[in-house]
């Protein structure tokens, strides 16, 4: 069971008010993969978080889901479905919890692969 002291976390937050700090996104060498840097408040109860890469038609071409995440900076790669993508896109992570309380923060970065 997690409990915020075990993080040694100041002042958490209750889940409505759980939020984004900061996202970033920094391409890998080849295109196809991208790092994500997620910086949270901390909470009471881990949050779940959904991130999502979309081309300009909003479909979907990468997506990563974490349940109950525990921690406040989160480092992760997302890789692209293929190779033909349009230039532009668009990331967007969201913070929710169970349905009761739903989504409470979201963030969309847009950004090229020439970049």
């Amino acid at each position: 069971m997690f409990s915020p002291e075990m993080k040694n976390f100041a002042n958490p937050l209750p889940p409505n008010e759980v939020h984004f700090i900061d996202l970033k996104i920094e391409p890998w060498e080849d295109k196809m993969r991208f790092k994500i840097f997620a910086k949270i408040s901390e909470f009471l109860e881990p949050p779940n978080l959904n991130f999502y890469i979309s081309n300009t038609n909003s479909e979907i071409i990468s997506e990563v889901s974490l349940i109950e995440n525990i921690d406040t900076d989160i480092v992760f790669t997302m890789h692209l479905r293929n190779a033909s993508q349009p230039d532009q896109l668009t990331l967007l992570g969201e913070i929710f919890y169970s349905d009761e309380i739903g989504k409470v923060d979201s963030q969309t970065i847009s950004f090229t692969l020439n970049e």
